[in-house]
């Protein structure tokens, strides 16, 4: 909630007049200076789906989060997740396609990528085995993300419920998605062929592309989508917790914060 600057009443953070003296409410000043943070002019009146919401996300945040906030859903996040996880494994299945063993083929040594070689099973079931733990593992970043936004989001004044928490947080990770994909053309572009015939190339060739600059590209790629992140989590807080743009940006900042100092401590 903030307050009429006329007559010093409590309005609601999306109100254009004030319901106490109808004296026209400014522009919150954030909202003059990023022009891309202002309201809708008119509130959605239809429902958007999940597809249409993770569209909406990345063209018309402002109206998608506000549609996020009346009608949040989990369905979203949860789509969220399965997208990320098989990125994750497309990603695996990206650098398998970069190493080649050497193989005997009628009395002639030739090099082959191991993903078209008698152990393609097993890196093929490897990343679909992964698929599971990855979605796992997002759900619990999801819970443990909303608990401590929840809370951030209270102590700052936020009403929202939890739902509405959660939905907004999942909704957020759309642009960490789309930087993956771009993780993975990286891969598929830039990662040179590795010979992993004997065991011991294949530890040191594993080392060697998690310490490569590529690597590290896609690590501040990352990085850079949790900037965008806390863009999205801006709207969501606002839409979600009824709080003001200023407010929203400013816990939307310590989440980004927060988001960004996990993901390096895990390196």
């Amino acid at each position: 909630m903030r307050r009429c600057e006329f007559c010093d009443s409590p309005v609601p953070a999306d109100a254009l007049v004030c319901p106490v003296c109808n004296e026209t409410i400014a522009e919150e000043t954030l909202e003059r200076v990023l022009p891309i943070l202002r309201r809708p002019e008119t509130p959605e009146v239809r429902a958007m789906g999940v597809l249409e919401r993770l569209w909406g996300v990345i063209r018309k945040p402002a109206a998608a989060y506000r549609d996020i906030g009346r009608r949040p859903d989990g369905g979203g996040p949860l789509l969220i997740i399965v997208m990320n996880a098989l990125i994750m494994a497309g990603l695996f299945l990206a650098i398998s396609s970069k190493f080649y063993v050497r193989v005997n083929i009628n009395g002639t040594l030739t090099d082959v990528g191991v993903l078209s070689s008698e152990y393609s099973g097993l890196f093929y079931g490897t990343a679909l085995v992964s698929m599971l733990p990855n979605i796992l593992l997002g759900m619990v970043y999801l819970l443990f993300g909303t608990l401590f936004a929840h809370l951030a989001f209270k102590v700052t004044g936020g009403t929202g419920s939890k739902g509405k928490t959660m939905s907004i947080i999942g909704y957020s990770m759309v642009p960490v998605i789309l930087f993956r994909l771009i993780a993975l053309l990286i891969v598929l572009l830039t990662l040179p062929q590795y010979n992993i015939t004997s065991s011991t190339s294949w530890i040191g060739t594993v080392m060697l592309i998690y310490e490569s600059g590529m690597w590290l590209t896609i690590d501040y790629l990352t990085t850079a989508s949790f900037f965008w992140v806390g863009l999205l989590l801006v709207f969501g807080i606002r839409e979600a917790h009824d709080t003001s743009t200023g407010w929203a940006f400013l816990v939307s900042a310590a989440c980004m914060a927060v988001l960004i100092w996990t993901f390096w401590q895990a390196h």
